[in-house]
């Protein structure tokens, strides 16, 4: 019998360990694919170990998470600053729900703002780290013949409670409040965090428009 119920509690505890990923696992941002769409620069990319056990606890005590991505394309300029072409900005604020057993995600990008759901820590994870045909900036404002790269950051942490009441008040349609930000509704992307918050970057290989896939 003491064995049956050891072996289960290991067996559970192996469940778990695969469910989440470990408080230590440092976040990484890998990016999958570079490519033309709808004549956008589009780019698809991964955030691995983001949401770790202390988050996902955090927000089942009633913490909220935010996970915030900035993504660069810049023109590569031999012997020369490189110039910053486009910069696209989007976050998402995560909650657990325990009346209804789900998480919901308030996803901000620009003054764009949809609500969406998640049943379960392996769906929430596929929601805010598997980006695709993720739309950075027109083709038209690509030169051919030039060299360019796509730079990427994230970063996630628990939210404190003054900036929890400041993005309640956006979301509730004081408008006020998010337009006090530097960079006007996107500051919210930027300083959301506290000091335990963690950093991805990444930068990608370089490329050109004729190197592009359609």
């Amino acid at each position: 019998m003491r064995l049956k119920l050891a072996l289960g509690l290991c067996l559970a505890g192996i469940a778990l360990a695969m469910a989440v990923p470990t408080a230590s696992a440092a976040p990484l941002l890998n990016i999958l694919n570079i490519y033309e769409e709808d004549e956008y620069l589009c780019v698809d990319f991964y955030l691995k170990d983001a949401l770790d056990r202390e988050l996902i606890q955090a927000m089942r005590n009633g913490i909220p998470t935010r996970l915030s991505y900035q993504v660069d394309v810049w023109l590569d300029r031999a012997n020369w600053y490189d110039k910053l072409i486009k910069s696209v900005r989007y976050s998402y604020r995560m909650n657990y729900d325990n009346w209804d057993t789900l998480y919901t995600v308030d996803a901000v990008a620009g003054e764009r703002h949809e609500v969406i759901s998640a049943g379960d820590v392996a769906e929430l994870v596929h929601l805010v780290c598997n980006q695709q045909r993720m739309k950075t900036c027109r083709l038209r404002v690509l030169d051919r013949g030039r060299s360019y790269y796509v730079t990427i950051s994230a970063e996630i942490g628990a939210l404190s409670a003054e900036r929890i009441r400041e993005i309640d008040s956006w979301l509730g349609g004081d408008e006020t409040k998010g337009k006090s930000e530097s960079g006007g509704m996107l500051g919210f992307v930027i300083g959301l965090f506290t000091p335990g918050s963690k950093t991805a970057k990444t930068k990608s290989n370089i490329f050109s428009l004729e190197g592009l896939t359609g």
